[in-house]
């Protein structure tokens, strides 16, 4: 071993005196480094592992092999290597990689003998690994339904990765807009959208100068470029977007653009950033939707670099995506270089996935992959492709997945990827491509203004527009979510909100759950379906397939069932309806199957014991029936009636079981002129199943001058009550129509009250 030290000590003086002009000093210099390795060479065994500083064994690779190893000081300070010598091999890619693997880094190879010394990229990985894996995960599915049954894992896991799941209660304050700017067939204005107390997204918004109806909306998040959205190459694209005829919205990723005045730039390579920038991305839905203009079956979003794997999770994540064009962004064997793309452990769900599994979650919504050969997307048309095409395959429109490479250009938004996402915009959306092509029918984007960066801020040249309760730096942002984590448990286990699938219009619909979602609840209350003269309800819910899929549907989307409701006896008489028994029997039993714990029993208009009090004894005799069925099955039969608190209270005495128990409605007691806080009082916490929170059908339950909702939560927190808050009407007398604004609104309010400090 001493004269493998000894001829690296002459290979290394030879090699600086063969340098022209070299100095005696160098010389020195050099041997003395040597008699240094020697006396660290003479102090090693294996008691001490034969260990050696990092700097010196590369110095010895460089030297044994004739090679050149970039590094910068914080990189090879303090690291130590264990068996230093042990690690030589004959080839210099083994000896690098034994050497550099136990310390967690490697090297890259930027030409013939030069290397770059580089910290372990776990998200970088050998372009034959990622295929073997993409493959392995194929093996999980092999038609439409074992792949609709993957999605349906995938998805709630995602959210629960990212930590939202819950999601943050939805801000109700209303975005910030600067004044419109008039261009060649277009608008823009910027927009400032809240998403958490104090925590901002800010973007461009483009829009047609002229459009009639409904237009398209594309989402247009920016990349890890220079000059974020005020690059020229983003203007351009969203302007000629909305030259087309739709809208582009092109907004910030977290600690990027704008978000700088309230973050610095290292915020952005922290996990957190990935929840933040999904977060927006989901806030930004939220507001768009909710505009008139805007066609929520025409919804896209298009990113590139950072920003494509962006628009993969969000499409993955938000059914209200409909198209979606990842650009130099999508890779089997790359995972995103950045905290925000793989910060948060998104990779790890359903028992591991990767971005091409992810972005399969499209189909069978139409999709553009755009790669390059100049950056990770090089290998897209190989193996990625074929596996989208195939998993589209399950749904028969295997050409609504389409992949433009470009083989010779280089990791940019240029000016052909561009193309490429204006042709898919016009084919799936109706586009008007002609308004942006010249006689030779090219696009033409000489008519686009590029904006100096200034008139696309939102708070000013230097931030002074920034809201007073705006959040500055990553520690009140830390402090923000950890807090909103907080309240997500207590949320669990105290106040959540619901809407009935009845009232939305989706009574006994799957789609009631994604309309509840938009609307912001946590859960639904489900209808057993019309009753009229059958023997018992129009329950959909008995069929075992609709079922698993209601329950699918509730477990993708984190709702909750809050529960099933006997809507059928508010028409028709308990007291005397003859097949009573198994209409409630219909509904426990549904209950049992999909885990549901309450059941709502209203006594109704033919039931209401105010006014026909001859009906008590023989309600009374049916409610003890009903009470024994529910305790044998472990559940709850919430009860509506007429009765003041006293009253009901006196009635559930009379029936006598722990499995009947008050279904309370604020209306009862409002219209009847009676304190609301008296009645909740008096029925007590352990009387009350779950309440209907509604009153007028006519006005917004934050303009009811009449309940007092902040006294209300002050009640139920004194009385120690917790449960469901189930939102039934309370729409606007002036737009009763608008079901998503109406209970969406309600929502909210609730929510801002319930479900905050």
């Amino acid at each position: 071993m001493r004269n493998v030290i000894a001829r690296s000590c002459e290979a290394r003086s030879k090699a600086i005196l063969k340098q022209a002009k070299v100095s005696y000093k160098a010389w020195v210099c050099c041997l003395v480094s040597c008699l240094i390795s020697f006396q660290l060479f003479a102090q090693q065994n294996s008691d001490n592992q034969y260990k050696q500083p990092l700097v010196e064994v590369l110095k010895e690779i460089e030297a044994r092999f004739g090679v050149q190893i970039k590094y910068s000081e914080p990189q090879v300070s303090d690291k130590w290597v264990k068996y230093a010598n042990w690690r030589f091999r004959i080839d210099v890619d083994e000896t690098l990689m034994n050497v550099l693997m136990p310390l967690d880094m490697k090297v890259n190879k930027e030409k013939d003998k030069v290397y770059k010394l580089k910290e372990y990229e776990y998200y970088r990985w050998d372009v034959e690994d990622g295929w073997a894996f993409l493959d392995q995960l194929a093996t999980k599915y092999h038609d439409k339904t074992s792949w609709e049954v993957r999605k349906m894992l995938l998805k709630p896991a995602l959210y629960e990765a990212l930590q939202l799941a819950p999601l943050p209660v939805k801000q109700i304050s209303k975005p910030i807009i600067t004044q419109k700017r008039i261009m060649d067939g277009y608008t823009v204005e910027n927009i400032a959208i809240e998403i958490l107390p104090g925590l901002y997204v800010n973007g461009s918004l483009y829009k047609p100068l002229k459009f009639k109806g409904k237009i398209p909306l594309v989402l247009s998040p920016d990349g890890h470029w220079e000059k974020q959205r005020y690059r020229a190459d983003c203007q351009i694209r969203c302007a000629m977007i909305a030259k087309m005829g739709a809208m582009a919205f092109s907004y910030d990723l977290f600690a990027w653009g704008e978000s700088m005045l309230q973050f610095k730039y290292e915020d952005h390579r922290r996990s957190l950033s990935q929840t933040v920038q999904t977060l927006g991305g989901i806030s930004i839905l939220d507001y768009f939707t909710s505009l008139k203009e805007v066609d929520t079956a025409r919804i896209g979003i298009s990113g590139g670099s950072g920003a494509g794997s962006h628009s993969i999770l969000m499409t993955a994540l938000d059914d209200r995506i409909k198209l979606s064009a990842p650009v130099v962004a999508m890779s089997s064997y790359f995972y995103g270089g950045c905290p925000c793309e793989s910060g948060m452990p998104i990779h790890f769900c359903g028992g591991g996935t990767n971005n091409v599994e992810l972005a399969a979650m499209a189909a069978p919504k139409p999709m553009l992959i755009v790669s390059d050969g100049g950056d990770w997307t090089a290998e897209t048309p190989q193996h990625d492709f074929p596996y989208l095409q195939k998993i589209y395959g399950y749904y028969g429109v295997s050409a609504h997945v389409e992949n433009v490479h470009l083989p010779t250009e280089r990791h940019d938004f240029g000016m052909n990827k561009r193309i490429a996402l204006y042709d898919f915009l016009v084919k799936h959306f109706k586009l008007n491509a002609t308004s942006v092509k010249d006689k030779a029918g090219k696009y033409d984007e000489g008519n686009c203004t590029v904006e100096p960066e200034k008139a696309m801020y939102v708070f000013g040249d230097k931030g002074e527009l920034l809201p007073k309760n705006a959040i500055m730096g990553f520690e009140q942002l830390e402090k923000l979510w950890n807090k909103q984590v907080s309240t997500n448990v207590q949320k669990e286990s105290r106040y959540k909100v619901a809407v009935v699938d009845l009232m939305i219009l989706k009574r006994q619909k799957l789609s009631a759950f994604q309309l509840t979602k938009e609307i912001g609840a946590d859960g639904l209350e489900l209808d057993m379906g019309g009753l009229g003269d059958r023997e018992t309800f129009d329950n959909q819910l008995a069929d075992e397939t609709i079922r698993v899929q209601f329950l699918t549907k509730a477990k993708e989307l984190s709702l909750e069932i809050s529960s099933l409701a006997m809507t059928g006896f508010y028409a028709q008489s308990f007291a005397k309806r003859p097949t009573y028994k198994k209409m409630v029997q219909d509904c426990i039993n549904t209950m049992q199957l999909m885990n549901v714990k309450v059941g709502f029993l209203p006594l109704g208009v033919q039931g209401d014991l105010v006014k026909n009090p001859e009906l008590r004894t023989p309600i009374i005799e049916r409610l003890k029936i009903v009470g024994k069925m529910a305790e044998k099955a472990g559940v709850v039969i919430g009860i509506e009636t007429a009765l003041d608190a006293t009253g009901e209270l006196q009635l559930l005495k009379e029936v006598g079981s722990k499995s009947i128990k008050s279904y309370f409605n604020f209306s009862n007691a409002l219209k009847n002129g009676r304190d609301l806080h008296k009645e909740l009082s008096i029925l007590g916490k352990d009387n009350i199943i779950q309440i209907h929170a509604t009153n007028d059908d006519g006005v917004w339950l934050q303009d009811d001058p009449k309940i007092g909702m902040l006294k209300v939560k002050q009640t139920l927190d004194e009385m120690g009550w917790s449960g469901w808050l189930v939102v039934e009407r309370s729409r606007d007398a002036n737009n009763t129509k608008d079901v998503k604004r109406n209970f969406s609104t309600n929502t909210a309010y609730l929510k801002k009250i319930f479900q905050t400090n």
